[in-house]
């Protein structure tokens, strides 16, 4: 990675932390002293746990996405990060797409692992308008304009216009829709592809029907990796 793309997302990084915090702070009924001992105690949670723990305080990452105010860009972290670089690296796919770019932490792993392997493109899709000018931003400042194709508007419509198949999928989107969304993109998976979505844990309750209908159908292999918010790692079997 280059060391432009480095400081830019470590800086997206420190960013996205704090804003969740403010938020959370802002929606959290109690002192300081209490929110930062629940910060704390919320750290040394196993990841499977941090969705339930949340939800004992009232709290979720859609709650402070919808929440007043300047949406969150809710970066995915840097160890999800890493994560998605090392898919893509050993993976080598020619084509990605990811499913809620929000600012394009997430998408510039994706076309840093890319520009490394010297091919490939990320299909990055964001709704709203402003984060997709962040997400240009970002992507120019990194180099890795020619790694990205941002298509701008609702998830829904972008992908019901997108033909070929896909070798790697990135679900981010609102836990709730992941069901709906998924069976719109099914015809784009072959067999080898990898689906992974995130928030498994952190909106266990919402993603539910998604992870059942991954389970019971013999088409996918899926499993939740237990670090982070959960990511699921599904392999299309035929």
């Amino acid at each position: 990675m280059t060391l432009t793309a480095t400081m830019l997302l470590r800086r997206l990084h420190q960013q996205s932390q704090t804003e969740v915090i403010a938020r959370a702070r802002a929606q959290f009924q109690g002192s300081s002293e209490e929110f930062l001992t629940l910060a704390e105690e919320y750290d040394t949670l196993a990841p499977r746990l941090r969705g339930r723990f949340l939800e004992t305080l009232g709290l979720s990452s859609e709650d402070f996405e919808s929440s007043q105010g300047t949406p969150l860009s809710l970066a995915v972290s840097a160890e999800t990060g890493r994560f998605l670089s090392n898919m893509v690296l050993s993976h080598k796919p020619a084509r990605i797409l990811e499913l809620g770019s929000s600012c394009g932490v997430s998408t510039l792993y994706f076309a840093e692992a890319l520009r490394t392997l010297g091919q490939g493109t990320v299909v990055a899709t964001e709704l709203d308008p402003a984060k997709c000018v962040q997400l240009r931003t970002h992507v120019r400042t990194a180099g890795v304009g020619a790694y990205v194709d941002l298509r701008e508007g609702d998830v829904f419509q972008t992908v019901s216009e997108l033909d070929g198949t896909f070798d790697m999928v990135f679900i981010d989107v609102w836990a709730s829709t992941y069901l709906d969304l998924f069976k719109r993109i099914e015809h784009l998976l072959h067999p080898g592809s990898i689906v992974l979505a995130d928030n498994m844990y952190t909106a266990e309750d919402a993603v539910r029907p998604y992870k059942q209908y991954l389970d019971d159908n013999p088409r996918f292999s899926s499993t939740t990796l237990d670090f982070e918010s959960g990511v699921e790692f599904t392999v299309v079997v035929s």
